[in-house]
Parts: C-alpha cells; sequence; structure tokens
C-alpha cells in the first residue's frame, strides 16, 4: 500500500519474495537475484545468475546471513 510505511514495506517485499520463490521453483539464490536484478534480468540469462557483480554480491551476503540464522535458530 504504501511503501514508506515500515510495516507495508515488509509486507511487500516478503509476498514478492514468496512470489519470485514460486516463479523460480523455489531456488532461493534465483529468487533474490530477481529480486535484485529483477526477474527479466534472470530469465534473459537462462534463469541463472546474472554477470552483475553488485546481484551476484548481493545474493551471497543474503544466503549467509540466512545461514548463519538459520543456524542460530535451531541451536
Amino acid at each position: 500500500k504504501n511503501r514508506r510505511n515500515p510495516s507495508d514495506n515488509l509486507n511487500g517485499g516478503t509476498q514478492y519474495l514468496k512470489e519470485l520463490l514460486r516463479m523460480f521453483n523455489n531456488n532461493l539464490a534465483l529468487a533474490l537475484a530477481a529480486y535484485n536484478a529483477g526477474e527479466n534480468a534472470v530469465k534473459n540469462n537462462g534463469n541463472k545468475i546474472p554477470p552483475y557483480k553488485e546481484t551476484r554480491n548481493y545474493v551471497k551476503k543474503v544466503i549467509d546471513y540466512y545461514k548463519k540464522y538459520r543456524e542460530a535458530a535451531t541451536s
């Protein structure tokens, strides 16, 4: 509704990520790449992470955080 409202922004981002996960068959790396660079950047690159340094760094950083916090939650 309002991207400047923190709650709306988080809800919108979460819903978009959920859509991207569906679009890319639950492939987290591709969904994150699409979130960062756009769906078409991933699709136009043969459903692979585009060769953009920013996107590759983003995907790695988010997956590293995900693993770290997931591990902490299960400890």
